[in-house]
């Protein structure tokens, strides 16, 4: 009979002392649960970044770049219909004559498939009956402004190029058309569809052809509304 209480005090007792929390063996105990809770989470969030769809890349070209700056459906969207562009004209005429103008550039319509644009001499307008009717110029990655035909762009640098405008970051691309046509222009890389700078080089396949044209951008006049 003193056995059995022996006994059962001793384990009433180790029950006390593990119920007052007092032993090593239960900080142990909760370190332990800790770490699982820890391992849990981090397995989760593992887990929620696998499922996750990947960061989308970042619109244009990046920094120090050189290749083309603007994508079809970014030049449509930004030269809306009533856009103007003016660009102060310097330089020599096919017949070698010295030229000084300002160059005024109109979006008359904007549709999916092309823009349809004028561009006039201010102070001294062409006498060519055909100056001043719309061009239509199919969109693509380049400037509908200044075109050629058929041309096989060349990046060839990237440029901070200062004009009347102000100062803007571009691309530098030689634009020479099927047909002979040989143009240089800085594509402002954030303003799509825009040339910041524009050398004209007239026609290779002319060889009386006195054209050395530049044009610097003064104005943008985007839409109204």
């Amino acid at each position: 009979m003193l056995a059995r209480v022996s006994t059962s005090m001793l384990l009433c007792s180790s029950l006390v002392v593990a119920a007052c929390g007092g032993g090593e063996s239960s900080n142990t105990t909760a370190d332990a649960l800790a770490k699982l809770d820890q391992k849990a989470q981090a397995e989760k969030r593992r887990a929620e970044a696998e499922k996750a769809p990947p960061p989308k890349k970042k619109a244009g070209l990046a920094p120090g770049a050189v290749g083309a700056p603007w994508q079809r459906e970014a030049v449509s969207g930004s030269l809306k219909t009533g856009t103007v562009l003016e660009y102060a004209q310097s330089g020599t005429d096919t017949k070698g004559k010295k030229v000084t103008d300002t160059y005024r550039c109109q979006v008359k319509k904007n549709d999916d498939k092309a823009a349809g644009i004028v561009c006039v001499q201010v102070e001294h307008p062409s006498k060519d009956p055909g100056a001043g009717q719309i061009a239509t110029i199919s969109w693509s990655k380049l400037s509908p402004f200044f075109a050629v035909e058929r041309p096989s762009p060349e990046f060839a640098a990237r440029e901070k190029v200062t004009v009347p405008a102000g100062e803007f970051d571009c691309v530098k691309a030689e634009l020479k058309g099927f047909m002979g046509n040989h143009k240089t222009v800085w594509m402002a890389v954030d303003k799509p569809g825009i040339y910041a700078k524009v050398v004209d080089h007239g026609n290779a396949n002319a060889p009386d052809d006195k054209t050395e044209m530049t044009y610097e951008l003064k104005v943008i006049n985007p839409a109204a509304g």
